[in-house]
């Protein structure tokens, strides 16, 4: 459980860091972030508001509203599925892609620094040790 609790406070902490960053810089939220990922992934039809729900683990409900912010935004589009009119997609726009490549840039390097941080952080050190380790190459057999 001390294990569970360390890597908990860590992404709560880690969040709010890269949230707080990513909403003073770039007007997005770390959850737009997420989706903005998604939809950057190269599927150029774009997608459902429920793959996108469970790709960022949110629900349907919060999914549409965060996509209304964003098409709102104009980072991303709504755009109805041509063999079903009922269907809906949601697709990144050119201002969105390039939203979405500045904050990652800036992202990565928040990530990074929130972890070094948290490195030195006695409540935190050891899984923050266990993340950033190397993963060893299997062994030959």
């Amino acid at each position: 459980m001390d294990l569970w609790r360390q890597l908990t406070v860590l992404t709560g902490r880690l969040g709010q860091a890269l949230d707080k960053r990513l909403v003073r810089d770039f007007d997005l939220t770390l959850s737009e972030l997420l989706v903005l990922d998604q939809l950057s992934r190269g599927n150029p039809r774009g997608l459902r508001i429920q793959d996108l729900s469970e790709a960022v683990a949110l629900d349907q409900s919060s999914m549409s509203r965060l996509v209304s912010r964003l098409t709102t935004k104009q980072l991303a589009a709504r755009v109805s599925c041509e063999h079903d009119r009922r269907g809906v997609y949601c697709q990144i726009t050119d201002q969105g892609l390039e939203r979405y490549t500045a904050a990652v840039k800036v992202s990565r390097a928040e990530l990074g620094a929130a972890l070094e941080a948290a490195a030195f952080d006695e409540h935190l050190a050891s899984v923050v040790a266990r993340l950033t380790r190397p993963i060893a190459a299997p062994a030959d057999t």
